[in-house]
């Protein structure tokens, strides 16, 4: 048999016409066509062929680097069935060209791909961050709280008293988990945070100022305090970080680099997911504060409570940076508070719809929620 080509002198990308041509005695030769020159001669097993890829050209690759090109793709597949591996490649090319097991191939993918972002990526996340020894923590700890305090956080305006006092309030929640290194600090929010608290990885848990203002009892706070530790003890944050670092990279490698609207169209599946694994996240750490509550006789209605004066002190933000002539910064506590219970009731919404919409992310302690208010 002959195949006609073209033959690739190696390192170089002159060519001329070629045949390609198979022997009696097994062995294929490629001779010039036009001076009938031999150009190379080799086993067939010595030859390294590229897949076939529908009607595209293939090469033949032979040991000195030379190639010999053919669209003849029916030729080569002849001529292959000379090599040990031909029932491999001959199954390969059936398998590409088959539309049904192409489709099951994308199915199969997709399916792999969203269940592994679903369930694996988190899985993984998990075993990791459970892995990391406590120095890896202090670190990632340490310098979060440097970042926080140059772009976001002010020195806490609690007096010393009243921190003592707090921490004393604290403590013997703390004296329960003697197996961590738990601490509690304060820091003034600002109008970028304002009420909140966090949960840094090595053990640190933050109250701003204006979360402590916000309560209204200790076992409000101690409600809190309980939620952060859930998430310490979850290891929530190192979770998350490397679930998104996993996503980017899942997320870079399949999209690369597309336009501005292309990759927010394939990025909004990332941001679900991402969206998903918060929402987990505060579950876990709503259903630890629930245990703690009922283990320790506090009722649940302390957390929902100062929840909900949360949610409003969110709304309350987002309405006074909409109002007019209105300096947040000149304003005290006590002035400010007037103030959002003015624009609220102007505003007429419903607080209770937006606990709902608080809950909307914490499923787990939304119904237990229920529940216990419906005792």
């Amino acid at each position: 048999m002959s195949i006609n080509g073209h033959w690739f002198e190696a390192n170089s990308s002159k060519s001329c016409a070629a045949l390609l041509a198979l022997g009696s005695d097994g062995r294929v030769s490629v001779t010039d066509a036009a001076s009938n020159e031999l150009l190379i001669e080799a086993t067939v097993s010595e030859l390294e062929p590229s897949s076939r890829l529908g009607n595209s050209a293939r090469f033949i690759r032979f040991a000195n680097g030379g190639a010999f090109e053919t669209s003849d793709n029916d030729a080569v597949d002849q001529l292959l069935k000379h090599r040990r591996n031909d029932a491999t490649e001959g199954l390969l090319y059936r398998l590409e060209s088959h539309l049904g097991v192409v489709l099951l191939a994308v199915v199969l993918i997709v399916a792999l791909t969203v269940g592994g972002a679903i369930y694996g990526v988190p899985a993984s996340a998990r075993l990791i961050a459970f892995k990391l020894p406590q120095s890896t923590l202090d670190t990632v700890a340490s310098e979060t709280m440097a970042i926080l305090d140059r772009a976001y956080f002010d020195a806490s305006e609690l007096s010393d008293k009243h921190q003592a006092q707090l921490l004393v309030e604290f403590a013997p929640v703390l004296a329960l988990y003697p197996d961590m290194p738990l601490k509690v600090e304060f820091r003034k929010g600002g109008d970028h945070i304002g009420a909140n608290a966090f949960a840094l990885p090595d053990g640190t848990i933050i109250f701003t100022d204006e979360m402590i203002q916000l309560s209204q009892s200790a076992a409000e706070r101690i409600a809190v305090l309980a939620h952060e530790i859930g998430h310490i003890v979850e290891r929530h944050s190192l979770r998350a970080v490397i679930q998104n670092a996993v996503l980017g990279f899942i997320y870079v490698t399949l999209v690369g680099d597309g336009t501005a609207v292309g990759d927010l169209l394939v990025g909004l599946p990332m941001l679900a997911t991402t969206l998903s694994y918060s929402r987990n996240h505060e579950t876990e750490a709503d259903a630890f504060s629930a245990r703690f509550l009922d283990q320790q006789g506090i009722p649940r209605q302390a957390f929902v409570d100062i929840m909900q004066r949360l949610g409003d002190s969110m709304r309350c933000n987002e309405l006074m940076d909409d109002a007019k002539d209105v300096d947040k910064k000149s304003l005290t506590t006590a002035e400010r508070l007037a103030l959002c219970e003015t624009l609220i009731a102007e505003a007429g919404d419903d607080s209770s719809g937006q606990w709902q919409d608080y809950l909307s992310t914490h499923p787990g302690l939304e119904r237990r929620l229920i529940d216990f208010t419906a005792e």
